[in-house]
């Protein structure tokens, strides 16, 4: 039986026109909704067109995805290099230009078995996740080239995101790189592993940022959700000479017992999914609060270095950039541990020795 749904609408206005993507309002016959349109799909479309929208989403009340999309009316191939496939063997399979490909100007730097070069990773699970720790970094190293890798765990089209675009003009991010089915960024890449070469060989970045898209699914299991990805993330960081950094998910404010503290998603990721050795930035917290995290910490396995740093810094940076400071729907005043949390590791991404290998800076045991 049909999984989707799919609706006919007038576009009724364009809200916001990005690098590929129109944000619109639409009349669905009894209502107006808002409905996205991805260009890297399709063509523009106009007020008082008639479109066809996946309503999918919004009919389930799911928040992650919460709007409709539209399915392109037409589309026309440019012409020039590239045959990587992404939304392979879908309706909507899309030719990219993939960095890494035999007829890419950059292919000969991906010969190589390596090539961070011992630069920081810093692998997060949510994309809220990703505007506070660019931010962070640029205020701790001004100048630094900070790369946005996007993976496949949340919104595959890079131009979902409003903060990607916006750090993008305030320069605290200098590329996009979509990675394995993701799509749209300044460079594509078949996986992760090529997604952190381009960062560093092709885009020049000082810091990696590894997260999904908006949106995130989870389940309540052991290993039932979206972040499991980093387990991956962290081994190609650590496989190709980066300084592999989980950025904790720290939170007091979420009303569920597993992300309260550490949240079990980071603690699973530490123990069952990535076995190498990682760096794990913690944040110094005051009382019971600092208790609980440094009860849940000394669970974790030696080969995790753990750092405990000040984060509180980050709370300067939220009061000037309110509009990125978001999770869960919580802002900075409502969740300060969360965002300390990423404060404490831009910190450590800020302070590691890149002149020796992260084997010798992290031991395994």
């Amino acid at each position: 039986m049909p999984a989707l749904n799919l609706r006919m609408a007038r576009v009724e206005a364009i809200d916001q026109e990005g690098e590929g993507v129109q944000f619109l309002t639409v009349d669905m016959g009894d209502r107006l909704e808002r409905a996205v349109n991805y260009l890297d799909l399709g063509e523009r479309v106009a007020v008082g067109e008639e479109v066809v929208v996946n309503t999918t989403a919004v009919d389930l009340g799911l928040g992650s995805g919460g709007c409709h999309f539209v399915l392109p009316g037409s589309g026309k191939l440019d012409r020039g290099w590239g045959h990587l496939m992404k939304l392979r063997y879908t309706p909507l399979q899309l030719r990219v230009r993939a960095a890494e490909e035999q007829d890419s100007p950059w292919h000969p730097l991906f010969l190589q078995e390596k090539g961070l070069g011992g630069i920081p990773v810093l692998v997060a699970e949510l994309h809220s996740m990703v505007a506070p720790l660019a931010l962070a970094l640029q205020v701790l190293d001004p100048g630094a080239r900070v790369v946005y890798l996007v993976t496949e765990g949340g919104a595959l089209p890079a131009a979902l995101s409003h903060n990607t675009a916006r750090l993008k003009e305030l320069g605290a991010i200098s590329r996009v790189i979509t990675s394995g089915q993701s799509f749209g960024g300044d460079l594509e890449t078949i996986n992760a592993f090529t997604g952190l070469q381009a960062a560093r060989l092709v885009a020049r970045g000082d810091y990696v940022v590894a997260a999904m898209g908006p949106g995130i699914a989870g389940t309540g299991t052991v290993y039932g959700f979206s972040g499991m990805e980093q387990g991956a993330t962290l081994q190609a960081a650590y496989a190709l000479g980066g300084q592999p950094i989980l950025v904790p998910r720290i939170s007091f404010a979420d009303s569920r017992p597993r992300h309260r503290g550490i949240s079990h998603h980071s603690l699973t990721v530490l123990t069952r999914a990535y076995l190498g050795p990682a760096w794990v930035p913690l944040p110094l917290l005051p009382g019971s609060k600092g208790r609980a995290v440094l009860d849940q910490a000394r669970g974790l396995p030696r080969r995790c270095r753990r750092r405990w740093l000040e984060g509180e810094y980050i709370g300067e940076i939220a009061a000037r950039h309110p509009r990125l400071f978001s999770t869960m729907g919580r802002g900075y005043p409502q969740d300060k541990e969360f965002y300390w949390a990423l404060g404490a590791a831009a910190r450590l991404a800020v302070s590691l020795d890149r002149s020796k290998t992260p084997c010798r800076r992290i031991a395994i045991k």
